[in-house]
């Protein structure tokens, strides 16, 4: 007949003579969680239940604990998939973190598969100690490290809101790591920024280049207007660009939902000067002659996908013989070239999908497409720009340019 296991622990002689297996359970935290654990002692059985006794009294408060990668998939991950299934049924971004976005769901499943669950996912969430988690920030990048705590932080909470344990250590106060990784602070020059141009000129990836050159977008909005939302706007007989940055395009070619940009700033009209309203304005012809939908249309209906504009811009500086830069240094260059022109500071802000400054940018200063084009139009109409090169209009039968090739279908 089989012997059975007490239910807490044992005391039966060990293959030594003289001496006692003990077996019983408890939470050592030495990161393995409430667990069975053997001991061998030399002495009687009366030896062997004192023993027993006394790990009773030590460990009998001792509960079973889950290892935070059992929290993680228990509580805190369902958590953010109802999150995102309330985003994609409402369209509507969250302030107080009640939606998440599919970007966001997508950063919080890579970190923990990267970083969160190699160092904590077996470990029981009763053994998550401060040192051992400062010391796990340290070796990271300060946005890493951020992101880091933040998910440990929640899995924890929840554990704690379940009253299975009784506070939170990855809530305490850290040291964030100073290290960072480099993108680079560099700028282009409006003559390098030229030169790509003319190395784009065009490809499908033109027009979101002018958008972030020359208007300031990131990448995801230079890629996401319609054609059906570029209008053409005069302001005393000088001509621009209306382009509204309204939604994004990810790296794979999917369209966000409108308004759903970096922050609620980001949605924003802007208003292209000369001569880069004139080219807009010629590329919506085309594409519309094409039957395309979208500015950057990747001739199927569909915008360029970030990796493909990527891809023809970094190709693009090789050809230009301009060093590289990663292309959110178009953005930068753009507020450095343009602050020159007398536009204010606090309408460049707006202009850049920010907050504004101060009181006055954050509420009383709206800037709608009329008010901008008459801004643009007193800054650039009296302070042309001026290329070595023309853009619109161009013949490659006679004009000394080399016509780039175009993407193609780049799905």
């Amino acid at each position: 007949m089989a012997q059975s296991r007490n239910s807490w622990g044992s005391n039966n002689p060990a293959r030594r003579k003289g001496y006692r297996t003990l077996r019983y359970w408890a939470d050592e935290h030495d990161g393995r969680g409430y667990v069975r654990h053997t001991m061998t002692i030399k002495g009687t059985k009366r030896d062997g239940d004192a023993k027993l006794a006394e790990l009773r009294v030590k460990h009998g408060a001792d509960a079973p604990m889950p290892t935070v990668g059992q929290a993680y998939e228990l509580w805190y991950l369902p958590d953010c998939h109802a999150r995102l299934e309330v985003y994609e049924r409402t369209g509507k971004p969250g302030k107080r973190g009640e939606t998440l976005k599919p970007s966001s769901m997508r950063q919080i499943e890579s970190a923990w598969r990267a970083h969160v669950a190699p160092r904590w996912a077996s470990v029981s969430i009763g053994d998550v100690r401060y040192t051992d988690v400062q010391q796990w920030l340290d070796s990271k990048t300060e946005q890493t490290a951020q992101r880091c705590i933040s998910i440990l932080k929640s899995t924890l909470n929840f554990c704690m809101l379940n009253e299975v344990i009784d506070k939170n250590v990855a809530a305490y106060d850290y040291r964030m790591p100073t290290a960072c990784k480099s993108h680079g602070d560099g700028t282009f020059t409006l003559g390098q920024l030229s030169n790509i141009w003319r190395e784009l000129y065009g490809s499908y990836a033109e027009a979101a280049f002018i958008l972030m050159a020359f208007d300031g977008a990131r990448t995801g909005e230079a890629l996401a207007p319609l054609l059906s939302e570029v209008e053409e706007v005069e302001v005393e007989g000088y001509r621009m660009a209306s382009v509204p940055f309204m939604r994004q395009v990810d790296d794979g070619g999917a369209v966000s939902l409108d308004q759903d940009l970096k922050n609620v700033w980001s949605p924003r009209s802007s208003v292209l000067p000369q001569p880069f309203a004139d080219r807009i304005l010629q590329i919506k012809a085309e594409r519309e002659s094409e039957g395309c939908t979208y500015l950057s249309d990747d001739g199927t209906g569909s915008p360029l996908p970030q990796r493909i504009e990527r891809r023809e811009y970094y190709a693009a500086l090789g050809r230009a013989g301009i060093p590289r830069q990663q292309m959110r240094a178009l953005r930068r260059s753009w507020r450095s070239w343009v602050s020159t022109r007398g536009i204010s500071p606090e309408i460049l802000e707006k202009m850049m999908g920010h907050v504004g400054l101060g009181t006055t940018g954050r509420h009383y200063l709206k800037m709608d497409k009329e008010l901008l084009a008459k801004e643009v139009h007193r800054a650039f109409a009296a302070n042309p720009v001026e290329l070595e090169w023309s853009p619109v209009g161009i013949n490659w039968d006679t004009d000394a340019l080399c016509k780039p090739s175009t993407c193609g279908n780049a799905k």
